[in-house]
């Protein structure tokens, strides 16, 4: 992940499906999460803690964990946008806004 990060110096939105990353690979974009518009990812295997992580480490960017019933641990899906109006207050009650 830090390879797209790093060769689309332009990259405003990034959607991930599917794919084996991580915490590690979502923590590594850091310092690049703030400039894109969003990023989704889902089906991929970034937990809980990795988007409190996240979310600790960039208070600016709002990030929103997207629940199955049937997970603990995993985020299923996970959006990260930037917003000047701060977190949605209009959210479904299966959406964790970190």
């Amino acid at each position: 992940m830090q390879c797209v990060l790093e060769g689309c110096s332009k990259l405003r939105k990034l959607e991930i499906r599917g794919c084996p990353f991580g915490n590690a690979a979502l923590l590594s974009g850091l310092e690049k999460y703030e400039s894109m518009r969003c990023l989704w990812m889902s089906a991929c295997s970034v937990t809980m803690n990795g988007c409190r992580l996240l979310a600790q480490e960039k208070p600016r960017l709002n990030v929103e964990v997207i629940k199955d019933e049937n997970s603990d641990d995993f985020a299923d899906k996970l959006y990260v946008h930037r917003s000047v109006a701060g977190p949605r207050r209009d959210v479904p009650p299966f959406v964790v806004t970190l």
